[in-house]
């Protein structure tokens, strides 16, 4: 499989039932119990037996028979319609020239870096990223509501997410027309759990504003954004490491695309070398035992800059994750965030900066203070405070936001330097 996620490879991952009758996808098709806590996609009851209890309240009983013809003409009719339309609102991404390009862009006001500016880049990392982002868990092992876990129960197994048969959501699948079903993906999707990614355009902006020098580490990916982030901005060499064994292997294919997006450049090759990058699969606080980090890159970097990994609120793939060698939360402050911290800072040049971009909610495990101000904490044993910014994801809240973009949407950047 090549760096682009196609939707030839996306629709293989569905067995599709299409020798099922209508008579017997309408006694089958269900509703998840929302509240069970299994990860198994617990039927709570068939379509029927859940809206009988709402059959003298409004009419969507009297509805079903159309809610359910437009549901089996999607989900067992024309599945490949249905589920091209969503990767192509989703994960269709354009040209890999376009992602090489960033237009010029001023992102900070007032200690603030704008994070939803031009955040179309971003997409590319839900795409080469597929498998890994799309089965991205939240806050527990035993969610359910991950994107294709929802997705496979829907279209496999029939069961339906317990918003998609509310009033207004029911009201819009009886309204589907004419095979268009982004309507649908709009609704599913605002009931997924999903993984967040970290806009690349914003991370050049954060970098060419606040940041100088040649030499930047990253010690996590990002899901590749930074690495795209980096070759827009103004530094010549990255090094970086992760521990989902895809994306690091996406580091290098990317970098192979870049390389071969320069060579065809001439405004790029005439007048620069190009970047390079050092790319690892490894935890950041294992790089120094594993690969003499410390020996190799001492006192050479002159950036560090990345949004590190938020304990359990996200639960990524591999078994390198910093939550399942340190699963206590102050074991994991510790052996994983000041490990880290002390590694950077042997890597620092003097003068070199620090910056590391955080969520300001309150950790499960320990609710009189904030993770920002506990990693802060942190920092503060080894480098010295040079100014505290806001990242705004969007202007709008709500509980629906993704958890990293709560708050009011705002996150922390704290940025320091090495005396």
């Amino acid at each position: 499989m090549g760096l682009v996620y196609t939707k030839q490879e996306f629709l293989q991952q569905f067995n599709f039932q299409k020798n099922t009758t209508f008579a017997d996808f309408s006694t089958q098709l269900s509703v998840l119990n929302g509240s069970d806590r299994s990860g198994q996609f617990v039927v709570r009851a068939t379509v029927d037996d859940f809206l009988a209890q709402w059959a003298t309240k409004d009419d969507r009983l009297s509805r079903l028979s159309i809610y359910k013809q437009n549901l089996y003409k999607m989900i067992v009719e024309e599945p490949e319609v249905a589920l091209s339309q969503w990767y192509d609102k989703t994960v269709a991404i354009q040209d890999l020239d376009f992602y090489f390009d960033f237009p010029q862009a001023e992102i900070l006001q007032d200690d603030t870096f704008a994070g939803r500016t031009h955040a179309k880049y971003g997409r590319l990392f839900k795409n080469i990223n597929f498998d890994d982002f799309y089965n991205t868990k939240k806050l527990y092992t035993n969610d359910f509501e991950y994107v294709m876990g929802l997705m496979q129960a829907l279209f496999e197994n029939f069961k339906i997410r317990n918003s998609l048969v509310g009033p207004a959501f029911f009201d819009h699948i009886c309204k589907i027309e004419n095979s268009d079903y982004n309507q649908f993906w709009g609704d599913f999707m605002m009931g997924c759990n999903k993984a967040s990614i970290f806009n690349p355009f914003t991370y050049r902006g954060i970098l060419d504003s606040i940041f100088e020098g040649d030499t930047l580490f990253a010690p996590v990916m990002g899901w590749n954004s930074y690495q795209l982030g980096f070759y827009n901005s103004k530094f010549s060499h990255m090094i970086t490491t992760d521990v989902i064994p895809n994306v690091a292997n996406n580091s290098k294919l990317l970098h192979e695309q870049y390389l071969d997006y320069y060579a065809r450049t001439p405004g790029l090759n005439l007048w620069e070398d190009p970047k390079t990058v050092d790319s690892y699969l490894c935890p950041s606080e294992q790089l120094e035992a594993k690969h003499n980090f410390i020996n190799r890159y001492q006192n050479s970097v002159d950036a560090v800059l990345f949004s590190p990994p938020y304990f359990d609120l996200e639960l990524y793939p591999g078994e390198m994750q910093s939550t399942a060698s340190f699963p206590d939360y102050q074991d994991w402050l510790e052996g994983y965030w000041a490990e880290t911290v002390m590694l950077c800072e042997k890597v620092m040049r003097k003068g070199a900066r620090f910056g590391f971009v955080i969520s300001n909610y309150r950790n499960k495990a320990k609710e009189d203070t904030t993770i920002s101000q506990d990693m802060k904490q942190v920092v503060d044993r080894y480098l010295t405070p040079v100014k505290h910014y806001k990242v705004e994801w969007s202007s709008i809240g709500g509980s629906r936001q993704a958890h990293k973009q709560r708050d009011g949407n705002f996150e922390d950047l704290w940025l320091y330097e090495k005396g």
